[in-house]
């Protein structure tokens, strides 16, 4: 399995993680400490990011992948990153918080799909 491949996988981990705590804020609203529980996780997510975007990029340019450019994976790290902080508030929209949520699953499975 390749880096690309190994670093998208870790992605997908993230945005379920992402979801499920979203839910669960859903359900029962928890109060989290901004600098213990939020800060790392979000921190976490963009690390994560920048190092699938410095990735996948050299490599959407060279391979040059259908359906794949490089507007849409830099969307995918920000819409990810936004709904980590979303996440902590389960008052967030449902449907908003949901399209974001599946549009960075599809898009992910695709890299993981084309990626060498």
């Amino acid at each position: 399995m390749s880096e690309i491949q190994d670093v998208t996988l870790v992605m997908l981990r993230h945005n379920e993680a992402i979801w499920e705590l979203y839910l669960a804020n859903q359900a029962e609203q928890q109060t989290f400490d901004f600098y213990k529980d939020m800060k790392p996780f979000v921190d976490g997510v963009k690390e994560t990011c920048d190092l699938w975007l410095s990735l996948v990029i050299p490599w959407v340019r060279t391979a040059r992948p259908t359906y794949l450019g490089e507007s849409q994976l830099q969307q995918v790290a920000d819409n990810i990153q936004m709904i980590a902080v979303s996440a902590f508030n389960g008052k967030s929209f449902y449907k908003h918080f949901n399209d974001h949520y599946q549009s960075v699953d599809y898009t992910l499975k695709r890299v993981l799909e084309k990626a060498p």
